[in-house]
């Protein structure tokens, strides 16, 4: 199967299943996580300001720059929301300043289209602006320039926004001061760099967004977005390698899904953070450059990450659930085994008989993680290592063939070794293991 037919039918399965929902404890976490940065929209300013009014025609075809650059610097001395009426508006750069909050007509009716031979974001917001808003409305980049929405302040809501076909980033971030943001029912997809590029403030909330089929990656936290949170956040797409880019230390993701064919779901780098329920969906990808669920990859300091905690489900990932190759240690990971579960066969016994193929770390954590399953651990193979592993001898390559370690029968085998994962798979079909009895962590 192709990489795009497996992401649409995938699509399709997603769509009739519903939301994946985790259980109530993720859900209380979530609740903790993101109920002190939500906050009831202020009350909008009483100045209303018509686009048309100041020379605007949304006719597709006019260059509404200068009307509708007007308008919002008519609200610029006393703060009031530019309203657009539905229809296209080509336009240059946008200059946003504080205290004014930018409206559409809904994102199926409103949309800014960047002008052809513009070289800049659709709309940017004045360096260290507050207090601003863009809602209800679609940036269409037309292929002509860099970012769609470019934020540079503090204090400021983005909601039912969608972000598409620009040359750099959907949506991206400056720094700014602490202070709250609010980024939510955002749509960013089809992009030559990210989705959302959020590099600050600190402590920003994203929630029910969508990124997929950008250049780059769908969620990037990074730089000063120290303790974001998300819920219910969605990445996924075949030209888009990563789904969640989490650069930026204590961002805490609850019940978001990172939808993956090729790449990786998950990228890590910094310390503390959390990804709690939803889910991280492969497609058994074996491609070139392959696919990982999560991946630590080493971060900004010394020892990054480390104290970061998953616990999530993570299906059909061709290479590998996780890649540890950079933690720092003192990580949680509970990845669910159940994708596993459902190919492994009951025994006479009535048990689904298990072998892992690594004694290492990693195969300590999947250890943990079987006392959640109906998985038994019958033996423990490794090539390097001898003794126990818990209360199991450690066995050799040579004891093992399809079906049985030494006289024990098993079912599956997984492989508990990252590092060497292509080379246990060549060995293990040398002695006859057919590869549908065979999965990778």
């Amino acid at each position: 199967m192709s990489r795009r037919n497996a992401v649409t039918s995938r699509r399709a399965a997603l769509t009739r299943a519903g939301a994946v929902m985790a259980g109530a404890g993720a859900l209380g976490l979530g609740a903790a996580a993101v109920g002190r940065h939500l906050r009831e929209p202020a009350d909008l300013p009483r100045t209303l300001i018509n686009v048309t009014d100041h020379g605007a025609l949304g006719d597709g075809a006019a260059d509404d720059t200068p009307g509708l650059q007007r308008a919002i610097d008519a609200a610029k001395s006393t703060g009031g929301t530019v309203f657009l009426p539905p229809g296209t508006y080509r336009t240059g750069r946008l200059t946003l300043h504080s205290g004014v909050h930018l409206r559409g007509a809904g994102g199926d009716a409103t949309t800014l289209t960047l002008r052809t031979g513009t070289n800049n974001a659709i709309v940017e917001t004045a360096p260290g602006a507050s207090r601003f808003s863009v809602r209800n409305l679609t940036l269409d980049g037309n292929q002509a320039g860099g970012d769609g929405l470019r934020l540079n302040g503090d204090d400021y809501e983005v909601s039912d926004v969608v972000v598409f076909n620009c040359r750099g980033d959907g949506i991206a971030s400056r720094g700014g001061t602490a202070g709250p943001v609010r980024i939510s029912g955002v749509r960013t997809h089809n992009n030559d760099g990210h989705g959302i590029n959020f590099t600050g403030p600190a402590r920003a909330t994203f929630v029910d967004c969508l990124a997929f089929e950008n250049a780059l990656t769908g969620f990037r936290l990074a730089g000063e977005s120290t303790g974001a949170a998300m819920l219910n956040c969605h990445g996924w797409g075949v030209r888009q390698d990563i789904s969640f880019d989490l650069a930026a230390p204590a961002v805490r993701c609850v019940n978001c899904y990172a939808d993956l064919n090729g790449g990786t779901g998950v990228r890590i780098s910094r310390n503390d953070v959390q990804w709690i329920g939803g889910v991280v969906l492969g497609a058994n990808y074996t491609g070139p450059g392959g696919e990982v669920g999560v991946r630590f990859v080493k971060g900004e300091r010394p020892g990054e990450p480390a104290g970061c905690v998953i616990d999530t489900k993570i299906i059909n990932c061709g290479t590998a659930a996780v890649d540890f190759g950079a933690d720092g240690g003192f990580t949680t990971i509970r990845a669910s085994l159940s994708a596993i579960s459902a190919r492994c066969e009951a025994g006479a016994d009535g048990r689904k008989r298990i072998v892992f193929y690594g004694a290492g770390d990693v195969a300590e954590i999947a250890y943990v993680s079987l006392q959640t399953t109906d998985l038994t651990l019958v033996g423990v193979v490794d090539d390097r290592r001898s003794g126990r592993f818990f209360d199991l001898a450690i066995c050799g390559a040579d004891d093992l063939s399809d079906g049985a370690l030494g006289t024990v029968p098993y079912g599956h085998l997984i492989i508990t070794s990252l590092r060497h994962a292509e080379t246990i798979r060549a060995r293990l079909a040398a002695r006859g293991v057919p590869s549908e009895r065979v999965s990778c962590l």
